[in-house]
């Protein structure tokens, strides 16, 4: 071996030991605290929904509270034994024996009633002393030996209670429920029920161990963290100050020798601080294993990469020198493509992180939201409906009570609605349906539903209309009122109280014989916005975040399907918005000027406004609970009806019903032994005298555009969407006849 090839030899293998070395530096620098980050983010994903669902919990309890502080002001109780029985029958009815839950009454003097009677004097009576209108802590001071939640509502009149010791003023009303019942909440299915959790008060002193072992020794928590051995240039300190700034923290640190990963969340609506700890070795095990796997195969793909080429020089030197050391420049070229494309891959590797994070974020924040908007009207849904069957005989409190569950009912529908349009939207699935529409009506009838919403906020709500020289013109008016009541209400939602909201539609100059062109404006003096957001107002699951708009519900979706339809319809919107003064949204669009005959048939239907009275209907309906619906609300239309319960008898009705003795036929599609499809394809097949000409409308839960069209295809004259409303019922058989 000549002494180049050694020098060669020799200096290869420094150069590979140089590398190995600055790898595995490397490695324990910035790979390890890319590690260490993701791990964060993993734990920081996990125990956000954990969290969620336990103040979703809280809430819950304090939802109960109110029903139950609700019920015992309506009732007329003048003994402290009345009191008690009513606690024991309000207990019986909720069946909170099953629960663990215990009603409480406390007076004045600190001392707390069961449905037992008396129990004793209310040890945490710190809590009472500050007068708070909602009261909720952890409590080992009940009568079984258990920790105890405990949730006191300040009641909104005392409660003046004869008993035998004397006259008993009752303050505050709630409940107290065994912890142990939060244990569910507890574990985590992402680290295999591994991990710790622990209920503190604010200032870390142990309220309660969701764990049967114990990890922190000791009462304090917060003293405990603070003496364990932080990595990452972390520090309690710093854990603590972020706690207090934003309601949660992490961090990692070390103790006994263990090195864990923590969590604290400030729980909302109670005076808790959640401690969530886990041992590293749990927390995003498989990220670390491929890591660990890559760096691996990285040295050992780079040592027997190396060892090839030293060998390959060698032989080549011996050979011919000159040649090696063309083959060796040849080889450096190559090397250096082969870097450039692996680090061409790598930032395309980067960057196909760097998008599935932010994706992963933004259906994390989406599903949460999401979870919030839908649980809020549901929330009030079971909540008034509880509510009437405990004020059924209060016919006004009733009607209230109805009025709140169609506001809150239309409002879930909505946001299911909103879901459902971004999901068409994003598939291509979205089709216009256009038709001859007046303006003027269009106008009217958004009037008629944000008229009312303007008034409770005392809001100025102006509508303009300037240069209308086509009243009638086609298009999608569906779609197009979607987008006036996506801006509309947002309008009167961002804008404070005796703002102002306007609505503008102007006809513009046009040189078109055919095309009429639209500005709608929709203007207010609210809370504008910034124009950071302003660039991404119209992106999916996309909310400015603020303690003011944080308050506001919402899915992030309606601005998205806004712009989507508009673009559709061939038109374009645009944004003007300032922070703190408001903001103004227009809208330029081309709609086709309608057919003479438009107002001819338009007056006809004025005058057939009742289309449904007299009417006699044949329907299939499998779910009992909607066909008693459906018979209720033609009956209120002065129409009878005939329910079936699936296809095949929907048909044998009709073959065996006399000529005329149905006007209508409303199938339903999905329903057993024979769809609404089959059922309708059958009856125009049959030998029936109005088989051909019965008008018959799909009304399904199925309300996609590739429904409407099998409805079609199968032999319907028109689809109608569930939930059912009879104006729109009434609308779709009036243009049926009239054609």
């Amino acid at each position: 071996m000549t002494k180049s090839v050694k020098r060669v030899v020799f200096g290869s293998f420094i150069t590979i030991l140089i590398m190995v070395l600055a790898f595995v530096l490397l490695y324990q620098t910035y790979i390890q605290d890319v590690i260490y980050k993701e791990r964060l983010s993993q734990m920081e994903e996990v125990t956000h929904q954990m969290f969620h669902n336990l103040e979703d919990v809280m809430d819950s309890k304090w939802n109960e509270v109110s029903v139950q502080c609700n019920r015992l002001l309506t009732k007329d109780i003048q003994t402290l034994d009345e009191f008690t029985l009513n606690m024991e029958k309000s207990s019986e009815i909720s069946n909170y024996s099953a629960s663990k839950i215990t009603l409480i009454g406390v007076d004045t003097d600190g001392k707390y009633y069961t449905k037992e009677g008396s129990v004793g004097l209310l040890r945490d009576c710190d809590y009472l002393l500050d007068d708070l209108d909602q009261i909720s802590y952890v409590s080992s001071s009940m009568m079984s030996n258990s920790s105890q939640m405990v949730f006191l509502k300040k009641l909104d009149e005392p409660l003046y209670l004869e008993s035998d010791h004397g006259l008993v003023v009752m303050n505050y009303y709630g409940m107290y429920q065994d912890m142990s019942m939060l244990n569910a909440y507890f574990g985590c299915d992402a680290y295999d029920k591994h991990n710790s959790v622990y209920v503190l008060d604010n200032n870390g002193f142990k309220l309660f161990n969701g764990n049967e072992f114990e990890l922190i020794k000791g009462h304090n928590v917060f003293n405990v963290l603070k003496k364990m051995e932080y990595l990452h240039n972390s520090s309690f300190e710093e854990t603590q100050k972020k706690l207090n700034e934003t309601g949660s923290s992490y961090s990692n640190a070390i103790l006994d020798g263990t090195e864990y990963f923590y969590a604290l969340k400030q729980m909302d609506n109670t005076q808790w601080t959640l401690l969530f700890l886990v041992p590293a070795k749990y927390v995003a095990t498989n990220t670390v294993k491929l890591v660990n796997f890559v760096i691996r195969f990285i040295i050992v793909f780079s040592i027997v990469a190396a060892s090839c080429y030293i060998f390959a020089i060698v032989s080549v030197l011996k050979k011919n020198q000159r040649e090696a050391i063309q083959k060796e420049r040849e080889n450096t070229a190559k090397l250096e493509t082969i870097n450039g494309e692996l680090r061409q891959a790598k930032q395309a590797a980067e960057q196909a992180f760097e998008v599935a994070r932010d994706a992963s974020q933004s259906k994390s924040l989406f599903l949460a939201n999401m979870s919030h908007d839908i649980r809020t009207p549901m929330n009030a849904i079971v909540g008034m409906t509880a509510l009437i069957e405990h004020d059924a005989d209060n016919e006004e409190k009733v009607r209230e009570y109805a009025r709140k569950i169609d506001v809150s009912s239309k409002h879930l529908l909505g946001i299911i609605n909103d879901v459902l349009d971004m999901s068409k939207i994003e598939t291509g699935q979205t089709t216009l349906n256009n038709m001859d529409f007046s303006i003027s009506e269009m106008i009217q009838e958004v009037n008629a539903v944000f008229r009312p919403q303007t008034s409770v906020k005392y809001q100025s709500f102006v509508i303009t209309s300037k240069n209308i020289e086509h009243k009638w013109v086609n298009g999608d008016v569906v779609h197009l009122t979607q987008i006036l009541n996506n801006l509309l209400s947002n309008a009167i939602k961002y804008t404070h109280e005796g703002g102002k909201i306007q609505l503008i539609i102007e006809e513009c100059e046009s040189h078109s014989n055919v095309y009429a062109k639209y500005r709608i404006q929709v203007i207010d003096n609210g809370m504008g916005m910034s124009d950071a957001f302003k660039e991404k107002i119209f992106d999916a699951f996309t909310r400015e975040e603020n303690s003011m708009t944080n308050k506001i519900q919402g899915t992030g979706l309606g601005m998205a399907i806004t712009k989507n339809l508009i673009e559709a319809m061939g038109g374009t919107i645009d944004v003007e918005s300032i922070k703190g003064k408001g903001s103004c949204f227009t809208i330029l669009l081309d709609l086709k000027i309608a057919k003479e005959t438009t107002m001819n048939m338009h007056n006809k239907e004025k005058q057939d406004v009742h289309v449904l009275k007299g009417m006699n209907f044949l329907c299939a309906e499998d779910n009992v609970l909607n066909a008693e619906i459906l018979c209720e609300l033609l009956k209120i239309e002065g129409a009878t009806c005939t329910i079936c319960e699936d296809g095949q008898k929907v048909l044998d009705a009709f073959k065996q019903s006399k000529p005329q003795e149905y006007d209508v036929i409303l199938m339903d599609v999905q329903m057993p032994n024979m769809n609404g499809y089959e059922a309708t394809k059958a009856i125009r097949n049959s030998n029936h005298s109005c088989a051909k000409t019965i008008p018959i409308i799909a009304m399904t839960a199925n309300a996609f555009s590739e429904d409407i069209q099998k409805s079609l295809a199968a032999g319907m004259n028109a689809h109608v969407s569930k939930p059912v409303e009879m104006k729109v019922l009434e609308k779709t058989i009036l243009n049926i006849l009239v054609r």
